[in-house]
């Protein structure tokens, strides 16, 4: 299942104003910045993937990795946001459950992620 085209950030300007107006925490792979926008329905998202990471097939696999991530918690994250997702250096190295802890435990840091309803019991 794809992520929706409107999800993702494309404009430049974005990107830049989640830099300069928004805050960010780093972990061991990513950094993850966050922007507080009312406007938004649902949340936006970006990736950077640098030259330093590696060749055109390392830095794509990094980002098929994170927008799987960002897919897979796409209910969690609450509305109104738009995130910049940084892989550092140590991101080529890293698993997919290892860049889905470190993203987890960023978002968690700032807050971007709804409380999960428990299951309501069975009858």
């Amino acid at each position: 299942m794809r992520l929706p085209s409107s999800l993702r950030m494309k404009l430049a300007c974005d990107f830049a104003r989640v830099k300069t107006q928004g805050s960010s925490q780093a972990g061991k792979f990513l950094v993850l910045g966050a922007l507080r926008v009312e406007a938004l329905k649902e949340f936006q998202f970006g990736l950077i993937t640098g030259g330093k990471l590696g060749n055109a097939v390392v830095r794509n696999r990094i980002r098929r990795l994170l927008r799987e991530i960002v897919r897979a918690h796409r209910a969690e994250i609450a509305p109104g946001w738009q995130l910049v997702i940084i892989a550092r250096w140590r991101a080529p190295k890293a698993t997919l459950a290892e860049l889905e802890s470190d993203w987890l435990r960023l978002a968690r840091r700032m807050n971007l992620l709804t409380q999960k309803l428990p299951a309501p019991p069975a009858p």
